[in-house]
């Protein structure tokens, strides 16, 4: 069953240039025991654009069953959407917090690193 992981620590993006253009969103953060896995942002779906052009990801894995350690771990996740003109940042939202990162803010940028999933690991 996938579940809300516990909270959020980082959010970094990278704009690929494909055609069309897609944003690539990474989140590190904490789940509260272990055998958590497939973490992932799935985008949020509006009947109309956010007013404040923020797009909001929900950031999801697959619950443990059976038998855990109930210690606080590590988790990653992707999320990945075309990039439309819209959008001026995401917001990645758990079960405790949520975090925002503008894509003005070349701080939370990873242009020209790649992420997980591309052809090299995290981290960069």
């Amino acid at each position: 069953m996938d579940a809300k992981i516990y909270s959020v620590e980082s959010v970094c993006f990278h704009i690929d240039k494909s055609n069309p253009p897609q944003l690539v969103v990474h989140a590190a953060g904490k789940v509260n025991s272990s055998g958590w896995s497939n973490g992932r942002l799935v985008p949020w779906i509006y009947v109309d654009r956010p007013a404040d052009g923020v797009l909001d990801f929900e950031f999801i894995a697959k619950a443990p069953s059976g038998f855990v350690l109930w210690v606080i771990s590590p988790i990653e996740g992707l999320g990945r959407v075309t990039l439309e003109d819209w959008i001026k940042g995401v917001r990645v939202h758990t079960a405790t917090n949520k975090l925002e990162a503008m894509l003005s803010d070349e701080a939370c940028s990873v242009e020209g690193r790649l992420l997980v999933g591309d052809a090299f690991p995290w981290p960069w």
